[in-house]
């Protein structure tokens, strides 16, 4: 006989969709302030794009441009880094030696699997962590080539070439044992170097702590959220994440989100049972949002008929229209001198206050860099077909 599963607390989808946006620091009165209150809050920002990540954080802050995540990255208040999902993101500063500690119990590079494809042995992979490490420790960047040939002197050729890939296969690992991160530059320009002496200040974290830490903040920032939903965020074994779920248990409540359960943290419940649904509230952000990557909220704001349109090829997250709380449609955007011409292709026909609204919002977009903008209402998906195009410039 099959146990029937406990009842859960069920939430109100439109209660939530607002608090969200409030934690996610898109709504209209919880702006962000600074670059790296968003990084934290949303426990990193995904940046393999940095001008993606610049536009993520533009976005969530009130008055600040697009140029504010180089600024930030420079004055080394936002450091990047490979993390989560063996992807590069922004992260505070000070928030880097917790995810650090917490990514310590991945390692996903001890896979058998893992060594075979890169023709590495256990002990090559050590070796080259721990010199990446103690070439890094003078303080003085290095390019991709330059580490590179270090590590060809002191440990053979195999090493070296391993770290030219693009893919940063050897560096990946040497980051989540934090002796690695960007120090400046992007694509071939980039160099790299150990943030305990970049960022002039570092604490050593116990591991265990630090991943229920980022977990909780997670829950706090994307949920309800259920395991699976967390360890794709990480990027892990769903074995790895599920000690943090179990330490959280007394901290987190069931609920019930439409056909969905996830977890929540408990002292969120009252604030999203008084929260105001909100009607008419259109955003626009921009690619690879940490909204709807893999292990946001992506499955659960993104109609599953759309999600081709959102999710494409290579990996690439295209920019989206959020109206109340759900993507609605994607867009594309092609500067042209000072001007933004951006282009929306809505999920469904568009009422004249939600385009009156998208115009309102196109225009702050396009502020945050500077420009003005034309922007046109491209083809209708939905189920009937495409439908004419409609100029809103």
């Amino acid at each position: 006989m099959t146990r029937a599963r406990p009842p859960a607390l069920r939430l109100d989808p439109a209660k939530v969709a607002a608090w969200r946006l409030e934690r996610q620091h898109l709504s209209a009165d919880a702006a962000a302030t600074r670059p790296e209150e968003v990084a934290y809050d949303l426990v990193g920002v995904q940046a393999q794009v940095t001008s993606a990540a610049a536009l993520s954080v533009a976005v969530r802050t009130d008055g600040v441009a697009v140029d504010a995540v180089p600024v930030a990255l420079a004055e080394r208040r936002l450091v990047r880094s490979w993390a989560m999902r063996g992807t590069l993101h922004l992260f505070a500063a000070d928030d880097l030696p917790t995810v650090v500690a917490a990514l310590r119990r991945r390692e996903m590079w001890r896979r058998p699997a893992w060594l075979r494809y890169f023709g590495l042995t256990e002990a090559e992979v050590e070796a080259t962590i721990e010199a990446i490490g103690e070439i890094l420790a003078d303080g003085r960047p290095r390019t991709r080539a330059e580490l590179s040939d270090e590590l060809r002197q002191r440990l053979g050729p195999t090493v070296g070439e391993q770290v030219r890939s693009s893919w940063g296969t050897i560096l990946k690992p040497a980051a989540d044992r934090g002796y690695l991160c960007h120090a400046t530059g992007e694509g071939t320009g980039v160099t790299f170097t150990r943030p305990d002496v970049w960022l002039g200040t570092w604490r050593e974290e116990d591991p265990d702590t630090a991943l229920v830490d980022v977990v909780r903040r997670y829950l706090r920032a994307y949920g309800p959220a259920d395991p699976n939903d967390v360890r794709l965020w990480w990027g892990t074994q769903p074995a790895m994440v599920r000690p943090a779920l179990r330490t959280l248990a007394e901290e987190t409540v069931e609920v019930e989100l439409g056909p969905r359960r996830g977890l929540l943290a408990a002292v969120d419940v009252e604030a999203i049972e008084q929260a105001t649904p909100i009607r008419g509230s259109v955003r626009l952000l921009g690619p690879f949002d940490p909204l709807v990557v893999r292990g946001g909220l992506r499955d659960q704001l993104i109609p599953a008929e759309h999600l081709p349109r959102v999710s494409r090829t290579a990996g690439w997250i295209s920019p989206v229209v959020l109206v109340d709380g759900v993507v609605a449609g994607v867009w594309t955007s092609e500067r042209v001198g000072s001007e933004l011409r951006l282009t929306v292709d809505p999920f469904a026909p568009s009422t004249a206050a939600r385009r009156r609204e998208l115009e309102r919002e196109a225009e702050r977009l396009a502020a945050r860099q500077g420009l003005s903008v034309r922007l046109e209402l491209g083809p209708v998906y939905a189920t009937g077909g495409p439908a004419d195009g409609e100029s809103l410039s």
